[in-house]
């Protein structure tokens, strides 16, 4: 009988449920674009208004940062503090999971058929170095080469400008997460991010050398000429469906396969989604250790439909433990590992006046090559009551690759499983 109530409650929660997926869904794909100047845009745009030809490098800078930019956003787990299995000879819902579990990490443990989980986080990340340099301080060691023009578009000679880019690019995301237990193997689940991204450029220039048409340049310093840029974009992130299947236990290793799938509902010029639909394969794998503390490991692949080349691969290795029946800590290494760079250095190279002479170099000198992204999270959760938790998190990089943040991305949560 209790069997029985249960799968008519199940069945209602699954209409529900799908429903709900349907109407994020639809609402995302319906998100008209705005037809104002774009984030991206931005680059260039403050390019042109201190009287540089924009476009070319300048668009292709703003190109590779909208590319990294949404795949540094985190990704909360979809695992839950609780999970179960129905017992049915008591007919009852037996708790399965030995500690509350890991935030950034997945772990084998399916929540339950017919349970559903329900996780509301909101992070703060703030991208303000590139390469271990501070965003407000972008600029290349040599001056870039500006062509002269008169009227008619003929080139009369040149220019080398000084040229500096400061630029803050920060994300409020609040992430809504449901989980529905399938079978009590199979989970899936869908996580929606709801952006508030904020952005602000500054372009400041200075001529000091100047040239005709052979490219002989000698000393002519210009004034200072500055511009700057700003807007707020809110939007819908890259949505993510994921599925997780726990294989069967041993006495000691516990394992899963995961299925995560990247839609692109997010405005990559808004640098709130990548553009391109991902198709990523996990692995999951745990163990316990004295009754309350369980180490994870996870790897997987990063699929990318427009560039299979330009995929990544993804792991991390954990450890989470409860400190008391209503406390749990978990910390992890989180990696990530491009197969090529985000843009091709041709692309964002330009002009610049070396030592040597004329020569092609990137623009502001950053390097768009293959990177290898490193951070430690840590954090916690906490039973307020009954299956509702609070849960906080702190990610810090630890080395200076790509476009990062320089201190620590705070995270803060609630979630609850019924």
């Amino acid at each position: 009988m209790g069997r029985r109530l249960a799968g008519v409650s199940r069945e209602v929660t699954v209409r529900a449920v799908l429903r709900a997926i349907a109407m994020i869904v639809l609402a995302a794909v319906a998100a008209s674009p705005a037809l104002a100047l774009s984030l991206r845009d931005r680059f260039s745009e403050t390019a042109r208004l201190v009287g540089l030809e924009g476009g070319g490098a300048f668009d292709a800078l703003g190109d590779a940062i909208a590319d990294t930019a949404a795949r540094n956003l985190p990704i909360v787990s979809s695992s839950a503090g609780f999970t179960y299995r129905y017992n049915p000879q008591l007919e009852v819902f037996e708790r399965t999971s030995d500690t509350l579990g890991p935030l950034f990490l997945e772990r084998p443990d399916t929540l339950g058929q017919g349970k559903f989980n329900i996780n509301v986080s909101y992070q703060y990340v703030n991208l303000n170095q590139i390469d271990g340099t501070p965003t407000d301080r972008l600029e290349a060691s040599d001056p870039i080469i500006v062509r002269v023009a008169d009227v008619t578009g003929t080139t009369v000679g040149f220019t080398a400008n000084r040229l500096r880019y400061d630029f803050n690019l920060v994300n409020h995301i609040v992430g809504l997460s449901l989980t529905y237990g399938l079978l009590d193997d199979l989970d899936v689940n869908i996580l929606v991010p709801l952006i508030r991204t904020e952005f602000d450029v500054a372009a400041t220039t200075q001529q000091l050398f100047i040239s005709d048409t052979t490219l002989t340049f000698n000393p002519a310093p210009g004034p200072v000429v500055s511009s700057d840029s700003s807007a707020t974009k809110y939007g819908v992130g890259d949505i993510l469906l994921r599925a997780k299947y726990q294989l069967p236990r041993s006495a000691w290793y516990r394992s899963a396969l995961g299925l995560q799938l990247r839609l692109p509902s997010g405005d990559k010029d808004n640098f709130q989604g990548t553009g391109s639909f991902e198709a990523s394969p996990f692995y999951y794998m745990s163990t316990l250790l004295w009754g309350w503390v369980e180490p994870h490991a996870n790897v997987g692949l990063d699929l990318r439909s427009d560039d299979v080349a330009r995929s990544q691969a993804r792991y991390g290795l954990g450890v989470d433990g409860d400190v008391t029946q209503r406390i749990g800590l978990a910390l992890a290494f989180l990696g990530r590992s491009q197969f090529s760079g985000s843009a091709s250095s041709t692309d964002t190279e330009f002009l610049h006046l070396t030592p040597s002479g004329p020569a092609p170099r990137p623009l502001l000198g950053i390097d768009f090559g293959r990177k290898d992204f490193f951070d430690l999270s840590f954090g916690g959760r906490a039973v307020i009551w009954r299956q509702v938790m609070l849960f906080v998190n702190g990610i810090y990089a630890l080395n200076d690759e790509g476009l990062r943040n320089d201190s620590v991305i705070p995270m803060i949560g609630l979630e609850g499983t019924f």
